[in-house]
């Protein structure tokens, strides 16, 4: 991975952090809504 990585141009490794900055907000996100989910049906089940 890191050999694919260092072929890279500047551009395409900006563009490839990016993404990965994408998907990590994504992940969060979701990780976040599924907590506060769950606090909401502890909740409303009592």
């Amino acid at each position: 991975m890191r050999k694919a990585i260092a072929e890279l141009d500047a551009e395409q490794r900006a563009q490839l952090l990016y993404v990965a900055d994408i998907g990590t907000a994504m992940l969060s996100s979701a990780l976040v809504v599924c907590i506060l989910q769950a606090i909401v049906d502890l909740f409303g089940a009592v």
